[in-house]
């Protein structure tokens, strides 16, 4: 009611009975209460002024004229036909013109719409309209009649509003534009779960070289099946993991290929989304928004991508309050009171170390799947599954040389470009545009891959003579120009797992130096590729012998130090008598090498021959051939104890 004391109307009009107010819907109305308090100071009866309202984002131009053109019969008396609202255009002197001549007039300045310096001038009053708020939702259903609470609160506060404006029209009461808005809404949320359940999207069997966390989801997968049918309680669900891994490793594609072979909807939620809605209120209130989705939708997945931009609560910066709500807030959401039953969450990040150790506890995210970059038959895996080409066998072990290194992403990325030049070409897609979009690479010469064949098998055969349980060796006949790649690599580890002794370093440093001690056994030389880069064998023998002389005790001296290994070069530069002990087991370890390869010749020719043959050898390839080939003596694998003095 107007308060004619002061000469002003009261800011919200909850009692307003007027003829006007009758067609003021539900939307309208929360939209008014904003016009209504960016506009108090000149909230006076009868009192002349132009202003112009300023929207940065969640406008919508029906809405926001009514609104102010009821604000406006309220300030200035006018006739239900009278107008004095208009909107900021590009041509708007008609407008201007009426507005200066009735002194009176409210211009909306849509989002996007730069005002000039003559409309800044020209306006009384340029205020910003602040963005629909929970208070306002509240205001306009107690109006309303209909009783509040937060679910009815946060559908009027999410909704777009023109889905608002066409719910509640003023042929309807608000009640029944209400009861059609909620059954539309649950319409449409039941069409994306049908599209999360699409059966053409990828499952876990089209997911390669993801091999522990196919594993993990197909168990999962089996657990909410037992979970749907009342066979076991939600607490018997593996229902949180993080998974990490370099950028376009397939975290989010995997999360995709889980929801559908458990056959749930799935949620997609960003950490840099959240952050994106403004201060820690927002945040809090976007983060909360997913989870509650996810358990409407339960049994659900909810997928959060940038897990670790969360944050620490370790870190004193100035920001250190806003993270820690943000970290208590997501703890909140995984366990809390709200219990999260039927939504399973997979959180996906780059660098697990920055993810606050509270949210990796028992009962929240307390499983760890680190993935990796795919070996080469996932990578044709994954190349079948975008293009739907499956190489032939002397395709394929090009295809892997060239892609060594490449994610599950930059194979997506490569057959894009494929079917791009296929189309400009006018030409059906085929294997050989996929070819035609690798990195450029040249066959090597037949001498060059017998040198690495023969490194290759001299760290193979070492490792096996020291007792070591060899997986298998690669090596290749191709090399990508431009590039420093390793051409050749053996994998094997210790058939046992025992302490850590002397031994056990020098026999490594044994196995570094095989490549070496072969080269020197059949060409008299090793070629360069054997030192000089940091993970070469050289270096990398020299930097575990400075660790047994320098910092473990292990050697001439119990003396220990505590350095970088960065510093490793440093130390032997400065110390002349370290530097003399490297050298000395170094030389040592080599002679024992070379005694290997040279009693066991047989054996590194017949590896060699067979790598020639065949660039890819199973570890029972491997040990079955050095078996049949290898002499009967007495072992020279032990190491040999001299020293310097």
């Amino acid at each position: 009611m107007p308060n004619h004391e002061f000469g002003k109307r009261s800011r919200v009009p909850w009692n307003t009975r007027t003829r006007e107010w009758r067609y003021v819907t539900v939307p309208v109305y929360m939209a008014y209460c904003a016009v209504a308090a960016a506009l108090r100071p000149w909230n006076g009866i009868e009192r002349k002024f132009i202003a112009t309202l300023v929207f940065k984002d969640d406008y919508y131009q029906p809405i926001y004229s009514q609104a102010a053109q009821a604000f406006a019969r309220e300030i200035w008396k006018s006739s239900e036909w009278e107008t004095y609202i208009f909107e900021w255009s590009k041509s708007p002197f008609r407008d201007q013109s009426l507005a200066e001549r009735n002194g009176q007039g409210i211009f909306l300045s849509p989002p996007g719409y730069r005002l000039t310096d003559d409309e800044r001038l020209f306006s009384d009053a340029v205020v910003e309209i602040e963005p629909r708020s929970p208070e306002h939702a509240r205001a306009a259903l107690r109006r309303a009649g209909i009783p509040v609470d937060d679910e009815l609160v946060e559908l009027l506060i999410s909704e777009p509003w023109p889905r608002l404006h066409s719910a509640f029209q003023d042929r309807r009461g608000p009640v029944q534009g209400l009861e059609r808005l909620r059954r539309e809404t649950a319409r449409l949320r039941e069409i994306e779960s049908a599209k999360a359940l699409d059966n053409n999207g990828p499952t876990l069997d089209d997911m390669h070289g993801l091999g522990p966390a196919v594993e993990w989801g197909h168990n999962l997968a089996k657990d909410l099946a037992d979970y749907r049918a009342g066979l076991i309680g939600w607490n018997e669900v593996d229902a949180g993991v993080l998974l990490s891994g370099p950028p376009g490793i397939g975290k989010t594609l995997f999360a995709t290929a889980l929801a559908n072979s458990c056959k749930v909807p799935i949620i997609y939620g960003s950490v840099s989304k959240w952050q994106e809605a403004g201060a820690l209120d927002a945040h809090l209130k976007a983060m909360r928004a997913s989870f509650k989705l996810a358990r409407e939708k339960a049994p659900s997945v909810l997928f959060i991508d940038e897990f670790d931009s969360l944050g620490k609560r370790t870190t004193s910066d100035r920001n250190a309050g806003y993270h820690n709500g943000v970290i208590t807030g997501a703890l909140e959401q995984l366990d809390g009171f709200e219990r999260r039953e039927g939504v399973v969450v997979v959180a996906a990040c780059n660098h697990p170390r920055l993810v606050d150790a509270a949210l990796l506890r028992a009962g929240r995210l307390d499983r760890h799947l680190e993935l990796t970059l795919p070996d080469g038959p996932a990578r044709r895996g994954i190349l079948k599954f975008h293009s739907g080409i499956e190489l032939s066998s002397a395709d394929a072990e090009m295809f892997e040389f060239a892609t060594d290194g490449f994610s599950g992403a930059e194979i997506e990325r490569l057959v894009r470009d494929a079917r791009r030049a296929a189309r400009r070409q006018g030409k059906c897609f085929n294997a050989l545009h996929i070819f035609d979009q690798l990195p450029a690479t040249e066959k090597l010469s037949e001498e060059y891959v017998r040198v690495i064949a023969v490194h290759e098998a001299g760290h193979a055969l070492v490792s096996y003579e020291i007792g070591h349980e060899v997986s298998g060796i690669t090596i290749s006949k191709w090399r990508v120009s431009g590039e420093s790649r390793v051409l050749g690599s053996v994998d094997s580890k210790p058939s046992l797992v025992r302490a850590r002794t002397k031994t056990t370093y020098l026999d490594t440093i044994a196995i570094y130096l095989g490549g070496i001690a072969a080269e020197l056994e059949v060409f008299g030389a090793f070629a360069d590729g054997a030192s000089g880069a940091s993970e070469a064998d050289l270096n990398k023998a020299t930097d575990l012998a400075t660790m047994i002389e320098g910092t473990q005790g292990m050697g001439h001296t119990l003396v220990v130090e505590v350095p970088d290994p960065r510093e490793f070069a440093r130390m032997r530069l400065y110390n002349p008598e370290l530097r003399e002990q490297v050298r000395i087991l170094l030389d040592n370890e080599l002679v024992r090498t070379r005694s290997i390869v040279q009693s066991q010749r047989p054996a590194l020719d017949a590896l060699v021959y067979r790598l020639m043959a065949n660039p890819i050898m199973t570890g029972g390839e491997v040990a079955q051939l050095l078996q049949s080939n290898r002499r009967t003596v007495v072992s020279l694998a032990k190491p040999q104890w001299r020293t310097g003095t």
